[in-house]
């Protein structure tokens, strides 16, 4: 990287705490910092406006300003504003530790404050004139990502100049790359065909003389000499089509000019017009179909992407022309990298039909397995292809992965804490290092012809925010389009003749200048973001490795090989007993635990994995539940996303295009190796201060949605009862009630905890108080036993437990069970606070102190016993209140609380022999409270509701 032009960040002895000054935080932590730098630039803008001509008159004077129509629209702005705020709400909460989901965290404080800095001033950058600013911006941010992934941009280096520029993605910044390529391809044949078109009209016989021409048509150009069998110098005239398809990609680059510059030793040459002659003779006027049969190509043009490709790719052929068949798949090894032999071969036989290659496509970060495809061998093999007369370009697809390459700039600094046992670990992450391989390829990545990244990825800035790098800059003239409107001269910095998009805003490059110039493009600044996120993954990826215990009903398989020397048992052993639920900084300074961690996992921070059912080899079985795991760990249109405690992502591997790797996959989950494709789950890392026990804690709430979605898939079709939660309450103008399910330990399908809050209609709200009156009279619990289901389109369902309370648009019919009379009522479930299936496993242990689930809402609470295993009880009451210290916000999520009084330490003695264990009417609880405090507080007991010693289990009474 040259020295002084990308911003390299500040070095301290504590680097983590950094990131503390970089981003809004989990928990908004930063905002009164925030509100504090945006307030001061706002206030600065202010100014700005009324210092531009400061005697011109104002416009919106004070009797506009009091007038009604004045006034009500202000008060619009305001309440419309709320309520969007109030709908995104609704939004994924993406910077939450529980999201684990798609590339997506939270953005840095310099980008969104550079982002609304610039956004006020809504700066277009199609044209300077309209953004004199943020287009010098631009031209930084992208000669800082040049400069970072190893481009030249010194004049006095030798070697090409690379060039940059921002574009609104990863997507349209492939597409640029694959046209560019395109055009570059078919460039010297269009140089030839002008040079050598007769027709007085052409415009290049107005401008230089026929002796010009025959020296142009000489010039000397390297392609490969099929007869010497090697490269050789040959005359551009004397060139067959073949060999001026496949020139070097510097020398192409520079064809138009030499030809200029030989004419002009034998008079002048008006360079302008002999570029017209040369662009009307280009595949960009003339068309791809009209410029292959002009030249009688006879084979359509291709370029090979791993199969793993992003949808950009195949989208780009059909842009181009080339259509999805001209993108040539290339298998994947077994570590779903990109197979050099299976690419190989595919160049071979082009090189044997003269089938034209455009370019090669390597994918430096994959979205779905994480991998890092071989580009330094890529390089080398398009060489030794070259030396054999075919050539293409190779680009690299680094969207995601690209800002990975800071972890190389510069010399880490091992943190002190690891060797200072004094030093407080308050939010400490350590620092790892990439894989050697990975290493390699970064190292290399400098050898594409172009590279896509994507600021607005891995880069922690907002969207729109993608780049393009060209290797070499005149590249982008083969895209060029011209147009007087946004051409200033030829000193205009513009960059809109350039690329795909016209209008773009200059918001964006502004965001990311900011971001780069505080955080830095160093392994001190964005380096070690992505070091510490690089960490979190690979703990991630030790926890998905055995987050299944030995006798659970599932198996959970990450997609990433064990490192060299492993074997399942002794990844498993060296997890347990030195990394699982331990302090970083003690997992750290183990080195055998640190190895493993450096060498396991992704090989950029997103971990792949699929749970199945034990013993299950039906891969149509095993994708249903990974739909399932999808659908409850993702917030949906109109969902609560309050109501889903840890978000991950599905995605799928097509069996065609993963190849060997998916068979040897689908083998160690014990599926069968067929042709089907398989669903898989994602979980991206981009969260730097996860620690290492919330990642294992995360583990845990994992394996309990493993068990709800089981249920979901395998659970038959029987009738649930659910008890009333508050038989005093008058219902008044309320229609809303909570009911609490009444486990069993019968049956499989009974082995649920759920707290639901339903509403009814005023006619249904009648029979229910006529039913608890009836209940009161002999003394028996309000009790409701399911139906059946009933969707507005699909009519009458029966339905399982989980489908019964989840599934979208369904009313739940049920019986009045205490009723002699068998009245039915219909219910619409509208929050659900708690839905458990209970834990089977053999190492669940009852606890020391018996914990209660406590929620309600802003007219009742209520607590209910939370049950461990079986033999246990269930005991649910209406409290008082709500709990001191306990806001309505925890209440309406619901808390988990220990019951100070209540030990019965390990329980049974047929669960220690009394009908009701909350025998006063008010006890001490403790609970975690808000930003994890622990609370101490007291309950009221209000009324009792429903208790019931539940028997152990015998496994005899499945059907």
């Amino acid at each position: 990287m040259s020295a002084g032009l990308a911003p390299v960040g500040d070095v301290y002895d504590d680097q983590w705490k950094a990131l503390g000054g970089w981003f809004l935080g989990p928990r908004a932590e930063n905002a009164d910092v925030f509100m504090s730098i945006f307030k001061e630039v706002f206030e600065e803008h202010v100014r700005l406006r009324k210092n531009y001509f400061p005697a011109d008159p104002e416009y919106l004077t004070e009797e506009i300003k009091r007038s009604a129509p004045y006034l009500s629209e202000v008060e619009d702005t305001r309440a419309c504003l709320m309520k969007m705020q109030e709908d995104m709400a609704g939004n994924t909460p993406f910077f939450s530790p529980r999201y684990q989901a798609h590339m997506l965290w939270d953005t840095t404080m310099p980008s969104l404050l550079g982002y609304m800095t610039a956004m006020l001033f809504n700066q277009n950058n199609v044209d300077s004139a309209a953004s004199p600013v943020t287009t010098l911006y631009e031209h930084q941010v992208a000669q800082q990502l040049c400069d970072m992934l190893g481009y030249n941009i010194n004049p006095r280096r030798k070697g090409p100049l690379s060039w940059g520029h921002i574009t609104s993605g990863g997507s349209v910044a492939n597409i640029e790359a694959l046209w560019a390529s395109r055009n570059l391809k078919f460039l010297p044949l269009a140089v030839k065909s002008a040079l050598m078109n007769e027709d007085p009209k052409c415009e290049i016989r107005s401008c230089v003389s026929k002796e010009q021409v025959e020296i142009g048509l000489q010039t000397p150009v390297l392609v490969y000499n099929k007869d010497e069998k090697c490269r050789k110098e040959t005359a551009l005239g004397e060139c067959t089509t073949w060999q001026l398809l496949n020139m070097d990609v510097d020398e192409i680059c520079d064809l138009e000019e030499k030809i200029c510059e030989r004419m002009a030793t034998a008079g002048p040459v008006d360079v302008s017009k002999v570029h017209r002659a040369i662009e009307a003779e280009s595949v960009m006027n003339l068309g791809l179909f009209d410029f292959l049969r002009k030249h009688n190509i006879k084979h359509s043009p291709v370029y090979t992407c791993p199969a793993n490709n992003h949808y950009s790719w195949p989208k780009a052929g059909t842009i181009l022309g080339l259509g999805f068949d001209g993108n040539i798949p290339i298998a994947l090894d077994a570590d779903f990298r990109q197979d050099l032999d299976c690419l190989k071969d595919v160049l071979e036989g082009c090189l044997n039909e003269e089938r034209p290659v455009i370019a090669s496509v390597a994918v430096i970060g994959s979205t779905e397995e994480s991998a890092v495809d071989p580009i330094k061998a890529m390089y080398e093999l398009r060489e030794a292809f070259k030396s054999k007369g075919l050539n293409f370009t190779l680009l690299a697809d680094a969207a995601w992965g690209g800002y990975f390459k800071t972890m190389l700039i510069g010399s880490p600094v091992e943190d002190e804490i690891l060797t200072n046992s004094n030093m407080k670990t308050d939010g400490f992450v350590p620092y790892c290092k990439l894989s050697p391989y990975v290493e390699e390829q970064y190292e290399n990545i400098q050898l594409a012809d172009t590279i896509t990244i994507d600021p607005h990825k891995s880069g922690f800035c907002p969207y729109p925010g993608g780049a393009l790098c060209y290797r070499n800059s005149k590249m982008r003239f083969t895209i060029a389009t011209y147009h007087p409107v946004v051409m200033n001269g030829e000193d205009d910095p513009n960059l809109s003749m350039y690329g795909i998009e016209g209008s773009k805003p200059g918001a964006a490059p502004a965001g990311i200048l900011m971001s780069h110039k505080v955080v830095g493009l160093s392994n001190f600044g964005y380096g070690r973001v992505l070091g510490q996120c690089i960490s979190i993954s690979k703990l991630f990826y030790a926890m998905w490795l055995t987050v299944a215990r030995e006798d659970d009903p599932f198996v959970c398989v990450p997609l990433q090989n064990l490192p060299e020397g492993y074997d399942i048992e002794s990844a498993k052993n060296l997890v347990m007993d030195k990394i699982a639920y331990k302090p970083l900084s003690e997992i750290f300074l183990c080195k055998e635990a640190k190895d493993f961690l450096t060498l396991c996992g992704p090989d950029t921070m997103i971990n792949t994995f699929v749970v199945n059912f034990k013993g299950n080899s039906d891969v149509t079985k095993c994708n249903k539940l990974q739909e399932a795991l999808s659908d409850a760990m993702n917030i949906f249109v109109g969902s609560d996303a309050s109501r889903v405690s840890l978000m991950l992502m599905q995605s799928g591997l097509a069996a065609k295009a993963h190849g060997k790797g998916l068979l040897v996959f689908k083998q160690k989950l014990g599926l069968d190796q067929n042709e089907e494709d398989l669903n898989v789950m994602v979980n991206t890392c981009m969260n730097p201060w996860q620690s290492n026990e919330s990642a294992f804690e995360i583990g845990d709430l994992f394996r309990m949605v493993v068990l709800n979605a089981m249920g979901r898939i395998e659970d038959e079709i029987v009738p649930h009862r659910f008890v009333h939660c508050d038989p005093k309450d008058s219902l008044g103008e309320s229609n809303t009630i909570f009911l609490e399910y009444l486990t069993c330990s019968d049956i499989l399908e009974h082995h649920y905890q759920a707290s639901i809050k339903v509403q009814m209609s005023n006619s249904d709200k009648e029979m229910v108080k006529k039913y608890r009156s009836i209940c009161k009279q002999n003394g028996q619990p309000v009790v409701f036993e399911t139906v059946g289901g009933v969707h507005p389109k699909e009519g009458s369902l029966k339905l399982n437990l989980y489908d019964l309370l989840h599934r979208k648009g369904i009313e739940i019919r049920m019986r009045f069970f205490n009723d002699p009379a068998g009245n039915m009522i219909t219910f619409k479930v509208v929050d659900m606070p708690r839905f458990q299936r209970l834990d089977p496993s053999s190492y669940v242990s009852y606890p020391e102190k018996q914990k209660y689930f406590i929620f309600g809402d802003p007219n009742r609470a209520v607590i209910t016993h939370v049950i461990s295993k079986f033999p246990d009880f269930q005991h649910t009451a209406l409290l008082k209140k709500r709990p001191d210290y306990l806001t309505e916000q925890m209440l309406h999520l619901g808390v988990l609380a220990e019951v100070q009084e209540i030990e019965d330490s390990t329980l049974p003695e047929e669960i220690r022999a009394s009908e009701s264990l909350l025998k006063n009417r008010s006890y001490t609880i403790k609970f975690k409270g808000e930003l994890d405090a622990t609370i101490r507080t007291t309950i009221e007991i209000e009324e009792e509701v429903f208790f019931n010693k539940l028997t152990k289990y015998n496994n005899t009474h499945q059907h």
